[in-house]
């Protein structure tokens, strides 16, 4: 390597660190990562940088690190990004591959680290999310479902008021509630307009989408192609989506600490029922598919936490669950377990008695036989289980 740094020497410092660059991001393009963090490494602290390439250097160091899922990923971000918040802009990166450096800034955003520095650089050279559903990627949209919704553009929150704007915010409702991709006119037509048939009901769709784009005041933020209708990922951010690739991750999740984290997200995320007060039929079935995978999600990491002992982790995940679910009487059933395990019987009977008054005021139904037992039953803790 330095036989090879010192190649680079006989042309002139500008002219080397030129070809630096271009060596190393081109090594970084085939997958040759491990060569072009070392290459890099000999130069972005280099006395002779020119302080216009230091900037280029250290970014795509940082994107190495990146992919290479190295440890050095901390410090490389906040080197890189220090020298973007003292005014220098990494030109050459994020003119020939914008796609590494929002992979960079999207690193540095889920991170918090510097992320006044990544908004700038995504402002700058209008960056694409690198996936889809970024938690804290700045989309020029945000559309809030769950609970109560609301619509947020360039930061600011839209107001709604007048009949005129019920339609095209039903439309793009209705098309979240469908997946909000590759949606057919014909679907989101029959759905909020029954009674219509053919060209009138086309009409309708029509001018609501027209209004739907006005309102939004974000031209990509819509796609119709092929008589199909989507909410393109670049330019939208929608908390359903999030919330799903979370429950993903969830399930995929290497270690408990992991799933656990990633469940406490998805819970934070999880601010109500998906449109709350609205109950046509498509918002119900919606509603409940993201309910029933929610506590899907919760009980299968539930239940490897009971497998691994946890039980300390199992009643602060079902307590947490508990407040957003207070019916579910298997969510209570399996925090009665957790407490029990831990030989915890006070708080046991504490929770079985608020649970049997709110399933009697609200359901008029008393907790089941399998319930009571686990309290007024033979008594089992983890040290005799």
């Amino acid at each position: 390597m330095a036989s090879y740094v010192h190649t680079f020497t006989r042309d002139g410092t500008a002219d080397a660190a030129e070809k630096v660059w271009m060596s190393a991001f081109a090594m970084a393009r085939s997958g040759h990562l491990r060569a072009a963090g070392n290459l890099l490494a000999e130069w972005v602290d280099h006395a002779e940088t020119p302080p216009d390439l230091r900037c280029d250097l250290l970014c795509l160091r940082a994107w190495v690190e990146i992919s290479e899922v190295s440890a050095e990923i901390l410090p490389a971000l906040q080197h890189a990004l220090r020298r973007v918040g003292q005014g220098e802009v990494p030109r050459r990166l994020g003119t020939a591959a914008p796609d590494m450096l929002a992979e960079l800034c999207a690193e540095a955003l889920a991170r918090d680290v510097a992320s006044e520095q990544a908004h700038r650089l995504i402002r700058l050279f209008t960056l694409r999310p690198p996936s889809p559903a970024l938690e804290r990627w700045p989309y020029p949209l945000r559309v809030h479902t769950l609970g109560r919704p609301a619509i947020v553009v360039d930061a600011q929150p839209l107001r709604f008021s007048g009949k005129a704007q019920r339609r095209p915010l039903e439309l793009l409702h209705c098309l979240i509630a469908h997946g909000g991709r590759d949606v057919a006119v014909s679907r989101l037509a029959a759905e909020l307009w029954p009674r219509e048939e053919g060209a009138v009901s086309r009409g309708a769709f029509d001018m609501a989408l027209k209004r739907l784009r006005r309102l939004l005041r974000e031209p990509a933020a819509l796609r119709l192609e092929c008589s199909r209708l989507s909410l393109c990922d670049e330019a939208c951010w929608i908390d359903i989506r999030v919330l799903e690739r979370l429950l993903g991750d969830v399930d995929r999740a290497s270690d408990l600490d992991r799933g656990l984290d990633l469940m406490q997200r998805a819970l934070c995320l999880y601010q109500g029922d998906f449109l709350e007060g609205e109950e046509a039929p498509w918002a119900l079935l919606a509603r409940e598919r993201l309910r029933a995978r929610l506590l899907r999600g919760v009980r299968r990491l539930g239940l490897s936490l009971e497998s691994a002992g946890r039980w300390p982790d199992v009643t602060r995940l079902y307590e947490r669950v508990r407040e957003i679910f207070p019916l579910e009487e298997d969510l209570c059933r399996r925090l009665l377990r957790g407490h029990m395990q831990q030989g915890e019987f006070t708080q046991a009977t504490h929770l079985y008695g608020r649970c049997r008054a709110l399933f009697a005021k609200v359901l008029g139904v008393m907790p089941s036989r399998d319930t009571t037992a686990l309290v007024f039953g033979p008594r089992t803790t983890s040290s005799n289980r």
